[in-house]
């Protein structure tokens, strides 16, 4: 098992759109905080709009906490392509060249087989996230030093600098298992296909339908949304209120893993009934 997640782990290595990801990522954060550097009041100012003519702010603001709280919003909505772009043809792409069949001539079983590829693909995921992670808080501490965060939710939150540490550890915790739904949907949806796009396009498509329903429809698809897992990819936010609703967290951590184990399940009972001819 182990020596099949290297060769899995080596295959995504050589794979030009693995770094694809981490590029993107690292231009998405470098563009932002010094976009923040030479405009950071502007952007305070974006950001809490009708608030400064209600309080006198003073010290240092732009910080990386704010600034590292900002990009994961943005970054949410970036980091499930760029996850799938890797994940999404881990089985159909192999399936469409041949490879698979002749992974397939090897001892080991197909179990195993799909399994080392999940295990590669929450690996490169979690690194995807973590990379982003750090990248944001590291750089934006060299650039904006540390302070007290402002946080505008249904209130406005001023957090401590001493007590904002942990509280983006918690959140980039959320954003994996977020992201770990999104790896498995893909190769679950791989399994099914012999072609490198569908499996691509279709977990892009099923994220995009979903929130937009959740968005627009959220009346009519009220007694749902607790079971919609792109409802909780935003439940990170919730560690940023001042009394922090822990049944809320632990309840979407659970729904994020029941999405885990049945994509994961799915993709596992499909491929071992898998033909594949070529």
């Amino acid at each position: 098992m182990r020596q099949l997640i290297r060769i899995e782990l080596f295959k995504i290595s050589k794979r030009p759109r693995t770094y694809i990801g981490f590029g993107t990522i690292a231009f998405i954060v470098l563009a932002f905080e010094f976009a923040a550097m030479g405009n950071g009041q502007a952007l305070f100012g974006l950001v809490f709009k009708n608030l400064q003519g209600m309080f006198r702010m003073e010290g240092n603001i732009i910080n990386v906490n704010f600034v590292t709280y900002l990009l994961m919003n943005t970054l949410l909505f970036q980091v499930p392509i760029l996850v799938v772009l890797v994940t999404g043809d881990m089985i159909s792409g192999e399936a469409s060249k041949g490879s698979l069949r002749l992974l397939l001539q090897r001892p080991y079983s197909r179990t195993q087989i799909y399994f080392a590829k999940w295990i590669a693909a929450s690996i490169y995921t979690i690194t995807l996230v973590l990379f982003a992670g750090l990248l944001a808080y590291g750089l934006g501490y060299l650039l904006f030093g540390d302070g007290d965060l402002f946080v505008f939710r249904q209130m406005i939150n001023i957090i401590n600098a001493d007590d904002v540490v942990w509280r983006f550890g918690f959140g980039l915790g959320i954003g994996v298992l977020a992201m770990l739904v999104v790896s498995s949907l893909s190769l679950m949806i791989s399994s099914f296909v012999n072609n490198s796009i569908g499996p691509i396009v279709g977990t892009i498509a099923v994220i995009i339908v979903l929130t937009v329903l959740s968005t627009l429809m959220v009346n009519l698809i009220a007694p749902i949304l607790p079971y919609l897992f792109t409802t909780h990819f935003i439940k990170w936010q919730y560690f940023f209120d001042s009394e922090i609703d822990w049944p809320t967290i632990n309840n979407a951590v659970v729904v994020l893993i029941a999405y885990i184990v049945v994509f994961t399940g799915v993709g596992w009972w499909n491929f071992r009934r898998k033909d594949i001819l070529t």
